[in-house]
């Protein structure tokens, strides 16, 4: 029996993996290059050297991502983080049979806080939690936030620049409002590291924090009409603003909101306008919920914190888009359906850094 079911995942990924192909309608610069595996000294994992195509453009730091590739008859989940310098592409955390959904980086970039689904246990829930790991060397996740009952998750951990909260974003599997087809996120922060829950915002998720830790920025879902909303407030979630978007055509979906670097504007992806919601196979495959349209080909576009007309910035149509900025602020990161790349603020240059159709959830930018 087990044998079967393997089987029938295996092949369940592969026609997932071809029908999600997406074709990216504007130029990416960079060849595309597999990684060469060599071995590192210092690592418990086999490390990656890619050429730095990217090396006119003089960046630095480090990317901190999320991937995960069928290895045999397993789903094999890790971190992973390419230097900008070098090219080299190192593994922090590798589980088979496991799912990292979203992963945020602590300012001092020691320590990584992350929604986590660990390996199935006999007869125990596969919640998706928080859990920590040191940056700097390959560990066990230990537990930060363990969910109430089987059917509580825990998503979306980020932050704050100033190290003082982490917000992240609960959902109760079997609490849905009715004519909903996603369940009731509800946006919370705490304290670290032993700061007690609050919650910040309700029907919420996709929090992002300005750069001054002042501000928050959110998807707020209308409970009445199930259309997406950008908010802004206060960094505890007092004086919440709704950002409206004016326009011939106003989107009803939007996702993964990041303020720019001058606090004046707000980067988020929108899914073309005939484009409808289509929940993504494999991450129901591994038990997870997916919040509207983030499977769904998108592009970035922008629109000032006071509301207007929105500008679109890419023409790629492409999934699984989230943002991080460079530490001089000069660049974004993004992840994408293919892989990473890099763009100027007004989605200009767009390069390719890592081809890897595994790359999901997340990406941080370090000094």
């Amino acid at each position: 029996m087990r044998t079967s079911q393997i089987r029938y995942t295996v092949l369940i990924l592969a026609l997932l993996v071809c029908s999600c192909a997406v074709e990216i309608n504007q130029m990416i610069e960079t060849p595309q290059v597999n990684p060469t595996p060599v071995i590192s000294s210092t690592s418990s994992f086999p490390v990656a050297q890619v050429p730095v195509t990217w090396a006119h453009l003089n960046l630095t730091g480090k990317l901190v991502y999320l991937s995960s590739a069928m290895e045999g008859d397993q789903l094999t989940s890790t971190i992973q983080i390419l230097d900008l310098t070098t090219g080299e592409i190192a593994t922090i955390f590798s589980v088979p049979s496991a799912w990292t959904y979203y992963a945020t980086l602590s300012p001092d970039a020691k320590m990584l806080a992350m929604s986590y689904v660990p390996p199935r246990q006999p007869n125990a829930p596969s919640n998706r939690s928080l859990y920590l790991i040191p940056l700097d060397a390959a560990t066990e996740a230990q537990p930060l936030l363990t969910p109430p009952t089987s059917d509580d998750h825990y998503t979306q951990i980020e932050w704050t620049p100033d190290g003082k909260y982490l917000y992240y974003v609960h959902y109760n599997s079997q609490l849905r409002l009715e004519g909903l087809l996603d369940p009731v996120y509800d946006l919370f922060r705490m304290n670290y590291p032993d700061g007690q829950p609050e919650k910040v915002a309700d029907y919420a998720f996709w929090p992002r924090i300005s750069s001054d830790s002042s501000r928050l920025v959110f998807i707020h879902v209308d409970p009445e009409t199930a259309k997406n909303e950008l908010f802004v407030a206060n960094a505890d979630g007092s004086n919440a603003q709704r950002v409206v978007l004016s326009g011939p055509q106003v989107p009803e979906i939007l996702d993964a909101p990041i303020f720019s670097p001058d606090g004046q504007s707000i980067l988020f992806s929108v899914p073309e306008s005939s484009q409808s919601y289509q929940p993504h196979f494999f991450e129901r495959l591994m038990g997870v919920q997916v919040a509207k349209a983030h499977d769904v080909p998108s592009d970035w576009w922008s629109v000032p914190v006071m509301g207007g007309v929105p500008t679109r910035l890419t023409n790629l149509q492409t999934i699984n888009l989230f943002a991080s900025l460079s530490a001089d602020q000069q660049h974004i990161a993004s992840l994408s359906g293919e892989g990473i790349f890099v763009m100027d603020l007004d989605g200009s240059n767009l390069t390719q850094l890592v081809s890897d159709p595994g790359v999901h959830g997340t990406v941080s930018w370090i000094p």
